[in-house]
C-alpha cells in the first residue's frame, strides 16, 4: 500500500507566502526609511497587502523588526555554541580571539540592518530589551568559560561574573563602533581586547 503524502492546506501556504512577502518588504522599508520613519502603513502599501493583514501576522513594527533581524541574531547566537574546552592557554587565547573577531565581522557584514536596529534600541524598550537579553546570554557563556579557565589553571582567582560582564560590555561597545564605522581595523581591535584580557594592562613585574 502506497504511503499517503501529507499536504499543507492551501490557506497555510498562502499565509506563509504572505508572511515572507511582508518581511522582505519590511526589510527594504527599514533600510530605506530607518526605524522611526517606518510605519505599518508603508509596509502594507509597498507589500500590496491590507493593513489588517500585516497585523494578522505580526504584533507591530517592533515584532516585524525582530523577525527581520532574526537571521542576523542567529549568527550571533551561533557563537554561543562554539565549544570552549582548550587544553592550553594559547588554545584559549585563539578561541577568544576568533569569537571577538567573528562578532565584529558579523557587525560589519550586516551593518545596514544593524544601524536600523541600533536606532530602534534608542526608541523602543522592546528592542532594547531584546539586545539586553543577547548580551546577558554572552555574559553567562563567558562566565562559564572563565570558570573553566580557572579550573584548568589558565586564569587567576577573580570574580568571574564581574570580569565576564566587563569583557562582554567592552566587546559590545566596540561592536557598535564597527557598525557606525568609527572603528575599521577589526583584527587590531580584537587583538588588543584579547591582549588586555589575557595579559592585563599594567606590568605587574615593575
Amino acid at each position: 500500500m502506497a504511503k499517503k503524502t501529507f499536504k499543507r492546506p492551501r490557506r497555510y501556504l498562502r499565509s506563509r507566502i504572505t508572511r515572507k512577502l511582508i518581511l522582505d518588504t519590511a526589510l527594504d522599508v527599514f533600510l530605506n526609511e530607518g526605524y522611526s520613519k517606518t510605519t505599518i502603513a508603508k509596509i502594507s502599501q509597498q507589500a500590496r497587502v491590507g493593513y489588517g493583514t500585516v497585523y494578522s501576522h505580526f504584533k507591530g513594527k517592533d515584532d516585524i523588526l525582530s523577525k527581520v533581524v532574526d537571521s542576523v541574531m542567529d549568527e550571533f547566537y551561533n557563537l554561543l555554541e562554539v565549544p570552549f574546552d582548550p587544553d592550553t592557554l594559547e588554545d584559549a587565547r585563539k578561541i577568544y580571539y576568533n569569537l571577538v573577531l567573528t562578532s565584529f565581522r558579523l557587525a560589519e557584514q550586516h551593518r545596514p540592518i544593524m544601524k536600523v536596529y541600533q536606532e530602534a534600541m534608542g526608541q523602543s524598550e522592546t528592542i532594547a530589551g531584546h539586545w539586553h537579553t543577547v548580551i546577558e546570554q554572552f555574559i553567562t557563556s563567558s562566565s562559564r568559560s572563565f570558570a573553566y579557565s580557572q579550573n584548568k589553571g589558565f586564569a587567576r582567582d577573580f570574580d568571574i561574573d564581574v570580569v565576564a560582564k566587563a569583557y562582554i560590555l567592552l566587546a559590545d561597545r566596540f561592536l557598535w563602533e564597527v557598525v557606525n564605522e568609527t572603528e575599521t581595523d577589526l583584527e587590531h581591535i580584537a587583538e588588543t581586547i584579547i591582549e588586555m584580557l589575557f595579559n592585563g594592562f599594567f606590568n605587574s613585574k615593575k
